[in-house]
């Protein structure tokens, strides 16, 4: 992708490098993966940017026809931080059943905090502040953190067999040589940036390297705050319909090898440490006879991830019990 852009720049006597940039961010976290680019025309006049900008996202969906290939990850760095821009990556991400991330623009902390009331998304990953790089034309930059967050994830995702269980957080931005705003990290107290993973950000944090610190989207509900677990269930939601798919226009008969199917999957997760426990059973109450009869069938899957540790807290107590052994020891016993 980047040897094609770069040709683009060059044919074109192009002046904008943003692209170029941001492939080069991606490359960087050490991914071998498709990259999908859906161009779309500047206007001079910025409704009609933005209005190229939404469409140019709008035509993900249609990716698989075009490309062969669906995107797991969908980006707009330079352009999220528009209210319909992100609402766009919002409502594509929720109809592919994917992941986008989004960039913030604030000033300060408290102003991404506060950026944060307009998202209630299990599909968003929002990110701030943007970080420095030695862009492609030699030159320090800062740059959207959304595209090094998805080279990330798609590092994490490829770097085991299982990976998409995995966080992307606490993991080092290559490339990275600082942070537009400064992020206060002291690791186990209050700071900027638990303020801000708290508030579901996705922030950089300096400490052995420059850090990826957050991962959480900011859904309503806390079981999807997770995003490794969003991630992990829509992985095994696509295996199980895949399965359940090959029994469509069967005899019912042949439904049992889909359960067993399904419970074999989850078996192998479950023994590499990506599931807890599962349970795969026939909803007694919506496979009424009616609903048999008509060839309609429910199977219920109830499964737990195994968690991301998000927080882990030491106390710290003083207790005089060993006071004896000092006696002893200064008393030479």
């Amino acid at each position: 992708a980047k040897e094609f852009v770069n040709d683009l720049i060059k044919e074109n006597n192009l002046q904008d490098f943003r692209l170029l940039d941001t492939l080069e961010c991606i490359n960087l976290q050490n991914v071998n993966n498709v990259i999908i680019i859906s161009f779309f025309e500047e206007s001079e006049e910025s409704e009609n940017t933005l209005t190229n900008i939404v469409n140019a996202i709008e035509a993900f969906k249609k990716a698989k026809h075009k490309t062969g290939f669906s995107p797991d990850l969908i980006i707009a760095p330079y352009y999220s931080h528009e209210a319909g821009v992100k609402a766009k990556l919002e409502s594509v991400a929720s109809s592919m059943n994917i992941t986008a991330i989004v960039d913030l623009y604030a000033t300060n902390v408290g102003e991404a905090i506060n950026t944060m009331e307009a998202f209630s998304s299990k599909r968003l990953i929002a990110a701030w502040p943007q970080v420095q790089i030695l862009n492609t034309q030699g030159k320090y930059a800062y740059v959207p953190q959304s595209p090094i967050i998805a080279g990330l994830i798609a590092h994490t995702d490829g770097d085991k067999e299982y990976g998409f269980s995995d966080s992307y957080s606490n993991r080092v931005m290559n490339g990275v040589t600082g942070t537009e705003y400064f992020i206060e990290f002291i690791n186990g107290f209050d700071c900027d940036a638990e303020r801000l993973r708290n508030a579901h950000i996705s922030t950089c944090i300096l400490g052995e390297g420059y850090r990826s610190w957050g991962g959480e989207t900011s859904h309503e509900d806390t079981i999807w705050q997770d995003l490794a677990r969003v991630r992990t269930f829509d992985r095994i939601a696509l295996a199980g319909q895949k399965a359940a798919f090959k029994a469509i226009d069967k005899k019912a008969s042949e439904l049992y090898f889909i359960k067993i199917s399904i419970e074999e999957l989850l078996r192998d997760l479950k023994g590499a440490k990506v599931l807890i426990g599962y349970e795969v059973s026939w909803d007694e109450e919506r496979n009424t006879d009616a609903n048999v009869s008509a060839g309609k069938f429910y199977l219920n899957i109830k499964m737990m991830n195994n968690p991301i540790v998000k927080q882990i807290t030491l106390e710290f107590i003083y207790s005089d019990k060993w006071a004896s052994d000092l006696i002893k020891t200064i008393s030479a016993e």
